[in-house]
C-alpha cells in the first residue's frame, strides 16, 4: 500500500504535505501521532513571517501605490517577504545584484541546508530543515497576497503574477527536493518481522510483517509500503490459541523495542535497545501445547554512515523425547555481531544460591574477556560504544539463561515421573553434600588460592551448555570476546552404592581475530563426585582448577611486525577427597600453584632480552578423625573398614 508520493506536484502545499509525510515510521501495529510528533509538525507553521500592523505600517501609501503600478512593484513586495526568511548568520552577500524570486527562494533553502551541514546534522534533521524552508516560502507568497488583499489592491493581474511566480519557484525547488530525498531514501529503509510457531500436534503458524520506505528510480517517487500475512497450516485448538497468544505477546514486546532503532538511525552503532528487550516470556512457554518458535527481525536504514542492516534471529524449541530445550540468538548491527546459544535440560529445580553464583561467574568472565590485554588501564578493548553494545547483549543472554532455568523448573513439576526421579536421587545427594561442606566441623575444604566462582556442592538447576560471543568488526581492528558456561550431571548405581557426578565449567576468551596476535584465555572448572550408601554420604571428591594463558604484543614500526612483550601461563589446583565410613573421617587435601612469566626487558641496552619468572608450590595434608583405637585393637573391625573403603574408592574411581 503506497501511503505517499514525491513527484511533480501542482503547488507548494502538496509539496510540503508530501515532505512532512516522508518521515520514518516503524511499528508492528498502527499508532497515532504522539504529542512530540504534533509539536514537531506545528513548529513548521510558526517560522513563516506573520502579517502584523507593524509590517503594514512599513509600507506607506506611496510604496503601496508604486507596488500596484506594475508587476515589478508586486515583485518588490514579494522579494521583501522572501528576504525576511534569511537569518542574520545566513544572509548571503548579494552586492548590487538583484536576484529573481526563483533564485531568492532557492537561496533560502540552500543557506539553511548549509547551516545544517556546518553543524553536522543528520539526514533526518536536514529533511526537517527542508520541510521548514518549503513552508516558509509558501508563507512568503501567502503574506504577499494578504498584504495586497488587506489593502483592497489584489487584482486579477497581481494574482496571475503571484501564481506564475509560485509555479516557477516550484519548478526550481522540485529537482532539489528530489535530489535530497534520493540521497535520503536511495537505498531504501525496510522493516521485517517474521514469526513461525509449531504446536505439539504439528500445526504451523506463520506470521509476516514488513514495511518499507524507498525511492523509485523509474517514477522519481519516494514511497512507503506495508504488508502483513497470517497463515495457519492445520487446525488450532482453544488451548493452542491461548499458547500462541502468549508467545505473540512476548515476541511483540521484543519487536516493539527492536524497531525503535529506526527512530535513532543516526546512531546505528548501538544494538536496538537491547537493555529494554526481554526473553522473560520463555519462563512461561507452554511446552504442553507448543514445540517451539522461530522469529526474525530486520531493519535496513540508509544513512550517511551506511552501516547497513540490523538483524535479529531467535529460535526456541523443546524436544519432549530428549527432555531438552534449545535457544539460538544472533544479532548483527552495523559493526557489531552478538551470538549466544543455550542448550538446557527440562529437568531441574530452583536453586537460588547456585543461580546467583553462576550469574556472578558470568559477570566475572565478561570482565576478564572485555579488558584489552595490551592495556594496563583496564579499559574495554571494544571502546565505549562497542562495550555498551556488548553489555546490552550480555544482559539479554543472562536473562534468557534465568528464564530457561525457570522453564525447566516448571516443566519438571509437570512431569511427575521426572520430579520423583530427581528427588529420589540428585536432590537428596545435593542436600547431603551441602550439609557436609557447610555444617560438619571436620571439613577442611578446598584451598582458597583461587576463589571458586562456580560455587561448591551439587547444583539442583537443570544441566546446560551456554555460549556468548561478541565481535566488533572495525576494519583491521576486530576484537572478539567469547564466554562459555556449562553444567553436566550424571547419576550412577552400583550394588548398594549410588552417587552423582557433576561438572561445572566457565571460560572466557579474548583475541583480535588474527588482526593482531594478542589473546587472553581463562578456564575454571569445579568437579564433584559422590558415593551414598543407605542414604548416607560415604564419599565426596572435589576439585577446583583455574588456568590462565595470555600473551601481549606491541607493534614495532621499524620491523613492521608485532613483537612479544609478555607471556604468562598460570595454574591453580585444589583437591579434597573425603571418606566417611563407620564414623571415621578421612580427608586428603592437595593444593598446587605454578606460574611461568616472560617479560621483555625495558632497559635500553637489553630490549631484545626477556626476564623470566617461575613459581611453584605444592602442599598435601591427610586428616584422620575418629575412634582409631577400634581399628588398631579389632582386626575384624579393621578388615570391614578397609573392605568398605576399598568398595567406595572403586566406585568413585569407576565414575
Amino acid at each position: 500500500m503506497v501511503n505517499s508520493t514525491l513527484g511533480n506536484h501542482a503547488n507548494l502545499s502538496a509539496l510540503l504535505a508530501q515532505s512532512v509525510n516522508n518521515t520514518n515510521q516503524s511499528s508492528v501495529s498502527p499508532s497515532l501521532h504522539t504529542s512530540s510528533d504534533l509539536q514537531a509538525i506545528n513548529a513548521l507553521h510558526t517560522n513563516a513571517p506573520k502579517i502584523t500592523d507593524e509590517l503594514l505600517s512599513q509600507l506607506n501609501n506611496e510604496t503601496i501605490d508604486e507596488a500596484l503600478a506594475s508587476n515589478q512593484k508586486v515583485e518588490d513586495v514579494l522579494q521583501q517577504q522572501l528576504t525576511s526568511l534569511f537569518t542574520i548568520s545566513s544572509t548571503p552577500s548579494l552586492n548590487n545584484y538583484k536576484p529573481s524570486n526563483e533564485e531568492l527562494a532557492l537561496r533560502t533553502v540552500i543557506t539553511s541546508q548549509h547551516e545544517g551541514l556546518l553543524k553536522n546534522e543528520s539526514s533526518d534533521k536536514l529533511i526537517e530543515r527542508l520541510n521548514t524552508s518549503v513552508k516558509n516560502i509558501q508563507g512568503a507568497y501567502a503574506n504577499t497576497s494578504d498584504i495586497l488583499s488587506s489593502l483592497g489592491q489584489l487584482g486579477h493581474e497581481q494574482k496571475t503574477f503571484l501564481a506564475s511566480s509560485q509555479q516557477r519557484v516550484e519548478r526550481t525547488l522540485n529537482p532539489y527536493m528530489e535530489s535530497l530525498n534520493r540521497s535520503k531514501y536511495g537505498d531504501d529503509d525496510n522493516n521485517l518481522f517474521e514469526l513461525s510457531v509449531k504446536t505439539k500436534e504439528g500445526d504451523v503458524i506463520n506470521i509476516t510483517f514488513n514495511s518499507s520506505q524507498g525511492y523509485d528510480e523509474e517514477t522519481g517517487e519516494a514511497i512507503d509500503g506495508f504488508g502483513i500475512s497470517y497463515e495457519v497450516n492445520g487446525n488450532l485448538s482453544e488451548a493452542e490459541h491461548a499458547a500462541l497468544t502468549q508467545v505473540m505477546s512476548g515476541v511483540g514486546e521484543m519487536a516493539d523495542e527492536f524497531f525503535k532503532v529506526s527512530e535513532n538511525s543516526f546512531n546505528p552503532i548501538i544494538v536496538p535497545n537491547q537493555t529494554d528487550m526481554s526473553l522473560n516470556f520463555l519462563a512461561d512457554f507452554n511446552s504442553e501445547q507448543l514445540a517451539g518458535f522461530n522469529v526474525s527481525f530486520s531493519t535496513t536504514q540508509n544513512d550517511a554512515l551506511d552501516y547497513g542492516e540490523n538483524t535479529l534471529d531467535l529460535s526456541y524449541s523443546i524436544d519432549e523425547a530428549s527432555n531438552q530445550q534449545a535457544l539460538v540468538f544472533k544479532a548483527e548491527s552495523g559493526k557489531n555481531d552478538i551470538d549466544f546459544a543455550l542448550d538446557m535440560s527440562t529437568i531441574g529445580v530452583k536453586d537460588t544460591q547456585q543461580m546467583q553464583q553462576y550469574l556472578a561467574s558470568l559477570d566475572q568472565s565478561l570482565e576478564d574477556s572485555r579488558v584489552n590485554s595490551t592495556e594496563d588501564s583496564k579499559d574495554s578493548a571494544f571502546g565505549r560504544k562497542g562495550d555498551e553494545t556488548m553489555q546490552q547483549g550480555f544482559a539479554l543472554f543472562k536473562g534468557a539463561f534465568t528464564s530457561m532455568s525457570s522453564a525447566a523448573e516448571r516443566y519438571s513439576n509437570l512431569e511427575s515421573l521426572a520430579e520423583q526421579q530427581f528427588n529420589d536421587g540428585r536432590a537428596m545427594i545435593a542436600d547431603l553434600v551441602d550439609n557436609m561442606i557447610t555444617n560438619d566441623a571436620r571439613y577442611q575444604g578446598l584451598g582458597n588460592k583461587a576463589p571458586n566462582t562456580l560455587g561448591a556442592g551439587i547444583s539442583k538447576l537443570a544441566d546446560f551448555d551456554a555460549t556468548f560471543s561478541y565481535v566488533l568488526d572495525n576494519g583491521d581492528y576486530q576484537p572478539k570476546s567469547t564466554i562459555e558456561l556449562s553444567q553436566a550431571t550424571a547419576q550412577t548405581q552400583l550394588g548398594d552404592l549410588s552417587g552423582v557426578t557433576q561438572s561445572k565449567n566457565v571460560s572466557s576468551h579474548f583475541d583480535y581475530q588474527y588482526s593482531r596476535p594478542d589473546y587472553y584465555n581463562k578456564e575454571e572448572s569445579y568437579n564433584v563426585n559422590t558415593a551414598v550408601k543407605n542414604k548416607e554420604l560415604v564419599g565426596l571428591d572435589q576439585s577446583h582448577e583455574v588456568d590462565v594463558d595470555t600473551k601481549m604484543f606491541e607493534f614495532n614500526p621499524q620491523t613492521n611486525q608485532y613483537e612479544l612483550q609478555m607471556a604468562m601461563q598460570e595454574q591453580t589446583i585444589s583437591k579434597s577427597d573425603i571418606r566417611l565410613i563407620d564414623d571415621i573421617w578421612l580427608e586428603e587435601n592437595e593444593n598446587s600453584y605454578s606460574m611461568h612469566k616472560k617479560e621483555r626487558d625495558e632497559s635500553d641496552d637489553k630490549q631484545d632480552d626477556f626476564i623470566e619468572t617461575n613459581r611453584h608450590s605444592h602442599t598435601k595434608l591427610v586428616t584422620l578423625i575418629g575412634d582409631l583405637d577400634k581399628l588398631a585393637e579389632n582386626k575384624d573391625v579393621r578388615r570391614e573398614y578397609l573392605t568398605n573403603l576399598s568398595q567406595v574408592n572403586f566406585f568413585m574411581d569407576k565414575k
